[in-house]
């Protein structure tokens, strides 16, 4: 069996086609979706990038890995632990070739887990320097699809970072067109009627208080490239569209070259979008609108077609399903490479190798067994930068949230707290944190529960600042 694992950076799930939004943004997708299955309810464990992705390749919370940063400014930031092992650190030990088509490593500090365990990392940057958003799709595939022809008579492990639909918004003419919403007229919009009495826009949010679209302002941008002039979400519906129809040309690569029914296809997103919603256009927080992502699972010769699960299902759970759909053991792997240290005459180190620790097998959920009843995400926001050089100062506000199927609380390490019923407010509009202070309690019980239990004595990481202060 094969693996492909992509990751589509800032996809909300909720503006997918296959996910109920009325813009057909997704045929590409939504077709994958039809030949596996689709999980209703998937939500990241750490947000943005650098605890999402770190959390897909650990299995780990980030209350586990440590990793809450996302240094794409900040230079000399702490590293993950290089005792928390990796998704293609274990997949090569165990035969697999590894390959990442990826540019994280460009960022202001160099994360280094994202390059660990891959045979071949190819860099579709093209470039040394500190771009990395500014990649569209086009660029991946121009390496990615004679990599598959090439390699193809191999078992292997493809990691497939496309960061469309980030900002800034440089897709083809053609699909900065694609979608055109009339300003101030809803009538091109689905409308719908909340039990907390307001009016919402799936995707969009609460009819009053829609993002409209402004001028937009890239700043760096790279010379040559046609960049939207607008911000908005007809452009970010664009860009899905843009980067759905790549995401097929891989597809049918792999059905061309045979390989498509043994290749077990996931499809997620490291994190979403608020698109106005909260007055952020960004992925600050952790709203609905960033920590719902999709997730998708095909493999033809061994998952069920054209089936939708509900029932929590995050992040962490994408490695521990891939090791038990591979049939490889995490555990054998991980004592050959304690048995490597000890030989070198450092056993004490051989005791720190971890990794995987928080992930459910989705196959149960699959099979339509409950395998948890909240999900917890959480997120470390840089807030204030002082100084320059080796003087830097960084301090970071701490945001967790525990969600069930009725109520969602979020948590600030400032004290703050935001409590919503999700099932009459769906846009995470009436703070009920004073009006039901039982269902607060009993959340911030089970939260805090969740948090020692992690923590098991440790300090909590979630405020470590990304570079000491000097």
């Amino acid at each position: 069996m094969n693996i492909l694992l992509f990751v589509i950076d800032t996809l909300r799930a909720d503006h997918l086609s296959c996910y109920g939004y009325f813009r057909n943004t997704s045929p590409k997708i939504d077709q994958l979706a039809n030949d596996g299955v689709l999980f209703e309810d998937h939500f990241a464990s750490g947000v943005p990038t650098g605890p999402g992705f770190t959390s897909i390749i650990t299995g780990m919370y980030p209350i586990n890995h440590e990793f809450y940063i996302t240094p794409w400014n900040i230079p000399n930031s702490y590293q993950l632990d290089d005792n928390v092992l990796v998704l293609a650190e274990i997949l090569w030990e165990s035969g697999y070739v590894t390959a990442a088509f990826d540019n994280l490593v460009n960022f202001r500090s160099r994360m280094k887990q994202f390059i660990r365990g891959y045979e071949y990392y190819i860099n579709v940057t093209r470039s040394a320097n500190y771009l990395h958003h500014h990649i569209w799709a086009d660029l991946v595939n121009r390496k990615l699809l004679p990599w598959i022809e090439e390699h193809k008579n191999e078992q292997f492990f493809l990691f497939v970072h496309y960061w469309d639909p980030h900002t800034p918004y440089n897709q083809p003419e053609s699909y900065q067109e694609i979608f055109k919403h009339k300003k101030g007229d809803l009538s091109d919009l689905e409308v719908r009627k909340a039990k907390a009495g307001y009016e919402y826009v799936p995707g969009w949010g609460k009819t009053d208080q829609i993002a409209e679209g402004k001028e937009a302002k890239w700043g760096m941008t790279i010379p040559g490239e046609k960049y939207a002039k607008e911000l908005s979400i007809d452009m970010y519906d664009g860009e899905i569209a843009y980067v759905d129809d790549r995401l097929g040309q891989v597809i049918e690569k792999m059905k061309e070259e045979d390989l498509y029914d043994d290749t077990l296809i996931i499809v997620t997103s490291d994190h979403g979008e608020n698109l106005g919603q909260h007055g952020m256009w960004g992925h600050g927080g952790v709203y609905d609108p960033v920590i719902y992502v999709p997730l998708i699972m095909v493999y033809p010769d061994g998952l069920p077609k054209r089936k939708r699960v509900k029932g929590f299902a995050q992040q962490v759970d994408i490695p521990t399903t891939i090791f038990e759909m591979a049939d490889v053991s995490v555990e054998s792997v991980m004592e050959r490479m304690k048995a490597y240290i000890r030989k070198t005459g450092y056993p004490a180190y051989s005791k720190e190798i971890k990794g995987f620790t928080d992930g459910m097998n989705l196959l149960n959920l699959i099979e339509g067994k409950n395998i948890r009843d909240y999900v917890v995400a959480e997120t470390g926001t840089v807030y204030s930068v002082k100084g320059a050089g080796d003087t830097i100062e960084a301090k970071v506000l701490g945001i967790r949230t525990i969600r069930n199927y009725e109520w969602k609380l979020i948590t600030y390490t400032n004290g703050k707290k935001e409590l919503y019923n999700i099932q009459d407010d769906p846009m995470e509009i009436c703070n009920l944190a004073n009006e039901r202070p039982d269902i607060l309690e009993e959340l911030n019980e089970s939260l805090n529960s969740w948090i020692a239990s992690n923590l098991k004595g440790r300090a909590d990481p979630i405020c470590r600042p990304p570079v000491p202060s000097i």
